[in-house]
């Protein structure tokens, strides 16, 4: 009775902050600069943002304050500050800690090259939600073909170590590329040894800045891509309570959490209703945080597709990843799909369905199937 309650005080709640629009989750992105060079960054290539004049346009560690304050006075209590790395920036020991002071439960976000003992005192007095650490590879080898930087495989596993050791939480996660694909079941182990989770992504995207198309050559086949995603069973099993959902119907074409719950902030000052939506970025240097959540912020939930948006009636939408901003990153228009996430949520559709049907009877010599368009678009084989 209790459990049934505390799910329905949850399933208030949930509805109240969507109603109410509570900014509750934000990313801040300290500084693009990272000491790591990885070939599929959306950032594009680093020497643009270490550049001096770029540089001085980043915020100040007074104004980076004087928003978290904002934020935080708006009902956001889940950050995460990220990057580039965002150890990198000079003021991240000041600003983590302001946020704590905040109330904010904070997640940071990044590549474990840099955590040094001042940051794990850090972590030790003000505790973080979670630690996410990008994992390239297994191998030094594969691992530093992506980053680009000597030493740095072996800097990111003794930064995970440092803090596990020290009782910080951390989450390893990986983006599925060509150079690493191969090497994914002994990140899994490396994950299993360290006794934490592995998220694994194979979404690669333009660079943010100009939309250049350059990471997208390392993106895996669809089919590869979806042959390692569901190979974990813990994976596979979400994926399939997922489509037994039903999708709420709407009108809109963004019917995610971004500007309702969500948002982000760029190195700036410009906020956005997330990060894949820099397009529609507004500046806090002339405007409050508050008054621009809600007004400006608002209207990508008012936004609708063009006549023939087909991705929110599609039968496989539960199983799908794209979003608008992806969309828009890929191809300058926010409603125009992108075909490689198409074809790899068709094949993680078919793998689901498959892998539901019951083990058929070994097939007697000289069998041959009748193949016929099942439900779900799923191709279903019938004796002759």
């Amino acid at each position: 009775m209790a459990e049934g309650c505390d799910v329905q005080y949850s399933n208030w709640m949930t509805q109240q902050l969507l109603e109410r629009r509570v900014p509750l989750s934000g990313l801040l992105e300290l500084t693009s600069r990272c000491n790591l060079r990885c070939v599929h960054c959306y950032l594009g290539p680093q020497e643009r943002h270490w550049d001096a004049k770029r540089r001085s346009r980043e915020l100040s560690l007074d104004q980076w304050r004087s928003i978290l304050d904002e934020i935080a006075e708006a009902g956001c209590l889940y950050l995460g500050i990220t990057g580039g790395d965002p150890m990198v920036h000079e003021h991240f020991p000041e600003l983590y800690r302001h946020a704590c002071e905040r109330g904010m439960l904070v997640t940071v976000l990044c590549n474990g090259n840099l955590v040094r003992d001042s940051i794990i005192e850090l972590f030790r007095e003000y505790p973080p939600l979670d630690v996410e650490i990008s994992l390239y590879g297994a191998t030094r080898e594969t691992y530093e073909a992506v980053t680009k930087v000597p030493g740095s495989y072996v800097k990111c596993l003794n930064g995970v170590r440092k803090l596990l050791a020290n009782g910080i939480p951390v989450q390893l996660k990986t983006v599925l590329m060509k150079l690493n694909g191969h090497e994914l079941p002994a990140m899994r182990k490396i994950a299993e040894d360290f006794g934490v989770k592995l998220r694994v992504d194979s979404a690669i995207f333009p660079q943010l800045t100009d939309q250049d198309q350059a990471p997208l050559v390392q993106r895996l086949d669809p089919a590869e891509a979806i042959r390692l995603e569901m190979a974990d069973p813990a994976i596979a099993k979400a994926w399939d309570d997922q489509v037994q959902r039903t999708a709420a119907p709407s009108d809109s074409l963004y019917r995610c959490g971004a500007g309702v719950t969500g948002f982000y902030i760029d190195p700036f000052g410009n906020v956005s209703p997330c990060i894949m939506t820099t397009h529609r970025r507004h500046s806090l240097l002339e405007r409050s945080f508050a008054s621009l959540w809600a007004r400006e912020l608002e209207q990508i939930k008012r936004t609708q597709p063009r006549e023939g948006y087909g991705c929110n009636s599609c039968e496989m939408q539960m199983a799908c990843t794209s979003c608008p901003g992806f969309n828009y990153q890929e191809n300058a228009h926010e409603d125009v799909k992108s075909d490689y996430v198409c074809e790899t949520t068709r094949e993680r559709w078919t793998a689901i369905h498959l892998a539901r049907r019951p083990p058929q009877p070994a097939r007697a010599e000289g069998w041959a199937p009748l193949v016929w368009g099942g439900r779900n678009g799923v191709k279903v084989e019938k004796s002759a």
